[in-house]
């Protein structure tokens, strides 16, 4: 049985909901998600994938990168809000800390077995979480922005990174692979990208849409086999249960 409950938290004065959810069935200390939302906020959507998570034995905090009286209510508010974050990376990686912060001070979160998962937006947030040099043992990009103005030192990136990419995204255009791909050469880190060439942005996303040639669609196929091999990722990385 899940065990849901809202999870209140606070970074530089603002007032965070996160939403932590574990299932009962699985006992003692267990591995840690930190899982981070696109750019229109958390939701309902987002937490879908955190009981999926859940229900496999790990104890998955939804992070709220916003502030919990900030909802946007359309897709441009949403723009708005998450360019504060996606123009000051800095700020970015310290609200993203606070999350994982909060994750592994639950109860039956092993410090030691730590992923973190985000989609677009949040994939972004989860990536410059690694470059910080967070504990971390497993991130994992959806779609995530790859650019970043502050690319990782040598050895900064403590664990494993995965990252999923649609060929026909025009919201993170394929240029950014390869300065992504040598950044993590030069920083030393064990990164895997993985690209679906016919996907786009969103893939995961119902609300995405079905147009392919608007560069951002949802694809059921394509997060099935995403999703499956981030279930792959975490259990070798963190010793979980299989998602497959």
């Amino acid at each position: 049985m899940l065990n849901k409950k809202q999870l209140p938290y606070v970074h530089d004065r603002t007032e965070l909901a996160g939403y932590f959810v574990c299932d009962d069935k699985f006992n003692g200390l267990r591995p840690g998600v930190l899982m981070i939302h696109e750019f229109t906020g958390p939701g309902a959507w987002v937490n879908g994938h955190a009981d999926a998570l859940a229900r496999l034995g790990y104890r998955v905090l939804a992070a709220d990168m916003y502030g919990k009286d900030v909802r946007p209510g359309s897709e441009d508010e949403a723009s708005r809000v998450s360019r504060i974050y996606r123009n000051d990376r800095m700020r970015m990686r310290r609200r993203a800390a606070a999350g994982l912060d909060a994750l592994v001070r639950q109860p039956g979160v092993d410090r030691g077995r730590i992923g973190a998962v985000g989609f677009s937006f949040g994939g972004c947030a989860v990536l410059e979480l690694a470059r910080s040099g967070a504990p971390v043992q497993a991130a994992v990009s959806f779609y995530g922005y790859l650019n970043t103005p502050f690319p990782a030192a040598p050895g900064a990136v403590k664990g494993s990174v995965l990252v999923f990419h649609g060929a026909h995204d025009k919201v993170v255009p394929l240029s950014e692979i390869s300065v992504f791909c040598e950044e993590m050469r030069l920083c030393g880190a064990d990164c895997q990208v993985r690209i679906f060439t016919g996907a786009g942005h969103g893939f995961s996303n119902p609300a995405s849409g079905s147009d392919l040639s608007t560069g951002s669609a949802f694809c059921e196929a394509t997060h099935a086999l995403a999703w499956g091999e981030l279930g792959s990722f975490f259990e070798a990385c963190l010793g979980g249960d299989s998602l497959s």
